[in-house]
């Protein structure tokens, strides 16, 4: 159905070739924060700028379309239609408790126990030489360290390989991108699930995702974000555009996972963002 998706930039934002929108969200961390930031530059400025941009985003009404009966109206395989969209629903029962998810000491379950439980439906849906798994997840939602839901619109990682030195860290990212060079492409895949201690199907905040094929890259607004990851990050906004096309998953359950593709890099292959 129809519903209204904030973070939206305005069609009508220009950027120059290479600049990023810049925000600033350190202020959520404590109310000491909060009054640093406000008050105490650099912080103020960072604030200052981080306001001014809200003038810059939008609400808009979106069809936000049922992405089971597309894969059925697709007749394509699991692998196949997540090649062509970027995303699928695979079934998928999990042996991890509420608690496993927010363990984070040595030998985290994420990694003893969901990665090793995961891999196969990675390996289902592409051809893949190396996996590094995370040893641990962002859970949102009541009852966990992120009570809150990024209902915004956004992409987590940049547009360049270059963008994830900030994920990952420059002794990392050298590491990973020598390996790019001599031949191999790479993906970060996203797999996003309810959990325990939910119990019945999502309902009330699910997941929305956007067809890559429905976005032009002048669409693409290339983000610098600070107040979530040490040092900040590079990510990715959109522009509203009303020919892109949504989808969700209605009703899944914690027996389903929603993978999708967040970023993808190939080595030798054009990349059109010289104008971004």
């Amino acid at each position: 159905g129809e519903i209204k998706l904030g973070g939206f930039w305005r069609p009508d934002l220009a950027l120059k070739p290479g600049e990023r929108v810049v925000d600033d969200f350190g202020f959520v961390k404590s109310c000491f924060g909060c009054l640093q930031y406000f008050l105490c530059p650099p912080c103020s400025e960072k604030c200052r700028r981080t306001a001014l941009n809200t003038r810059l985003k939008l609400k808009a009404s979106v069809q936000v379309l049922d992405a089971r009966k597309k894969e059925l109206e697709e007749g394509m395989s699991k692998r196949e239609f997540f090649e062509k969209y970027g995303f699928v629903l695979m079934p998928h029962k999990t042996q991890m408790t509420a608690e496993d998810w927010l363990h984070c000491g040595p030998n985290p379950p994420v990694l003893e126990v969901y990665s090793k439980e995961i891999d196969p439906l990675l390996r289902e849906l592409v051809d893949v030489a190396e996996i590094n798994y995370p040893s641990y997840v962002l859970r949102r939602g009541p009852g966990g360290p992120n009570n809150f839901f990024g209902t915004g619109v956004h992409q987590d990682f940049g547009l360049y390989p270059e963008d994830m030195r900030s994920i990952f860290g420059a002794e990392f990212f050298d590491e990973w991108f020598s390996k790019l060079d001599s031949g191999g492409g790479y993906s970060m895949i996203n797999f996003w699930r309810p959990v325990l201690p939910m119990v019945g199907p999502v309902r009330g905040v699910p997941l929305a995702v956007c067809d890559p094929n429905t976005i032009s890259v002048e669409d693409i607004v290339p983000q610098e974000v600070h107040g979530f990851v040490p040092g900040g990050q590079y990510n990715m906004g959109l522009k509203f555009n009303p020919k892109q096309q949504w989808y969700f998953y209605p009703e899944m359950t914690k027996d389903e996972v929603l993978i999708f593709r967040q970023f993808h890099y190939q080595p030798k292959t054009p990349q059109p963002y010289s104008s971004i």
